[in-house]
């Protein structure tokens, strides 16, 4: 593509401001912004030089100054969104959940598949450089074949009982659907493929209609075997991945984001291997980026996207 690239942001919430700040970095334009809510589109329009705010998605991709988008409404807004701008041959950043249901994850899907454009999921962790490199370690086979991946993203997000988090309706899910969709991404990133689930949850809020505490469990075609925790209602947070291989262990803290700690079998004390901190929004926006410019195909496709949705779904069945 050898214009430069324009992005309207679709959803004007938490999310979409390290979607910006990610832009920024790389210093792609932001053309536009739109929500729900036009109080919010005022808002973040304003701390944008230059940009214009539009009642809708629809008007800001017809207006034609915009040949990208960011993705960042609530999951069941996203099949409008990303299918009439796909139609439109509008290159599309996703956030997760993909879609609130498996059955319209598989509808953007089938237009993608036919669209000239660009859709990429933002599951920006597996863009981390922490996790890339680990991605590379477990395939040279630094710790031998894998045996277990343990995940924990879970922390005190009390507010959640009063958002669209904790709204079936709106989010398909509740913590696990949410934070989990990370995990399951991760676990097919550095692992493989998902080929049997299952999982426990509980719902501590009352009035809500989700999970908001869970734990799900895995079995890779390899035979690897992953549990994934996630809590809105952790009295602590906590986040990191321990992956344990037949010859030794990979473990990445969060809390710790500038380095990963590897142990092989009858060491007693861990390797520290130096990475670059970072929370992937802004990696992620490189990827998505070279992948308009032809540089390189999308490595997060609508596929990763409908299988971690297929995954969790099947979880709560």
């Amino acid at each position: 593509m050898s214009k430069e690239i324009k992005v309207g942001l679709i959803g004007c919430g938490g999310i979409s401001k390290a979607h910006l700040a990610g832009y920024k970095e790389n210093k792609i334009d932001v053309a536009a912004v739109t929500d729900a809510n036009k109080e919010a589109a005022e808002k973040m329009r304003a701390e944008i030089p230059g940009s214009k705010a539009f009642d809708d998605f629809k008007s800001m991709i017809d207006s034609g100054i915009v040949n990208a988008v960011s993705i960042c409404t609530p999951p069941s807004a996203h099949e409008e969104a990303v299918v009439y701008a796909l139609r439109k041959n509008i290159n599309v950043l996703c956030e997760k959940p993909f879609a609130d249901t498996v059955e319209a994850a598989k509808r953007i899907s089938e237009e993608a598949a036919k669209s000239k454009a660009v859709l990429m999921l933002a599951f920006r962790h597996r863009y981390l450089p922490a996790m890339v490199k680990i991605h590379d370690m477990i395939a040279a086979g630094e710790i031998g074949a894998p045996v277990f991946f343990n995940n924990i993203f879970c922390g005190p997000a009390f507010g959640m009982k009063d958002r669209w988090f904790t709204k079936k309706k709106i989010a398909g899910g509740g913590s696990i659907f949410d934070t989990s969709s990370h995990s399951v991404d991760l676990f097919r990133y550095l692992i493989g493929e998902v080929v049997e689930q299952k999982g426990v949850m509980h719902t501590h809020f009352e009035g809500t209609d989700v999970e908001d505490a869970g734990i799900i469990t895995v079995k890779a075609a390899n035979g690897t075997v992953g549990s994934m925790t996630s809590a809105f209602v952790a009295g602590t947070g906590k986040a990191f991945v321990d992956i344990m291989g037949q010859k030794g262990e990979i473990l990445y803290d969060y809390m710790e984001p500038a380095k990963i700690r590897k142990k092989l079998t009858g060491e007693k004390e861990w390797t520290e291997i130096s990475v670059t901190a970072s929370s992937g929004f802004a990696n992620q926006i490189v990827h998505f980026k070279e992948a308009i410019e032809g540089k390189h195909s999308v490595s997060c496709t609508a596929k990763d996207g409908l299988r971690a949705v297929e995954i969790i779904q099947a979880v709560y069945k």
